[in-house]
């Protein structure tokens, strides 16, 4: 075989691999996942919120942070100092910080 037509040959099997391997997978593909359209949140609530949860959680961090290290030895002797740590410091950080505004516990 001349060198250009296996040249050829090579590009045409590379295309055709390429072109199945793309088209597969767009015809397997699942639904793509849509979220629900959620409203946007009440103006009261976001301003709830910002005024009145929001400095009430950057004040509860330390005093739960104290709590925390006050009980720490007990729990690690239990062996349950993750879960101490998660409902004590992690949920109220949580709620504190990653919790988007006017939305939660206390709105919902």
């Amino acid at each position: 075989m001349p060198r250009n037509t296996l040249h050829l040959l090579v590009r045409m099997v590379l295309v055709m691999v390429l072109i199945g391997a793309l088209g597969h997978g767009q015809v397997m593909a699942e639904e793509p996942f849509i979220a629900p359209h959620t409203p946007p949140p009440n103006p009261m609530n976001v301003a709830a919120d910002v005024l009145i949860l929001r400095p009430v959680g950057l004040i509860m961090i330390p005093v739960t942070g104290l709590v925390y290290g006050l009980g720490y030895p007990f729990a690690k002797a239990a062996g349950n100092e993750r879960e101490v740590y998660q409902s004590l410091l992690g949920d109220t950080i949580d709620y504190t910080f990653h919790r988007p505004l006017g939305r939660g516990e206390p709105f919902e």
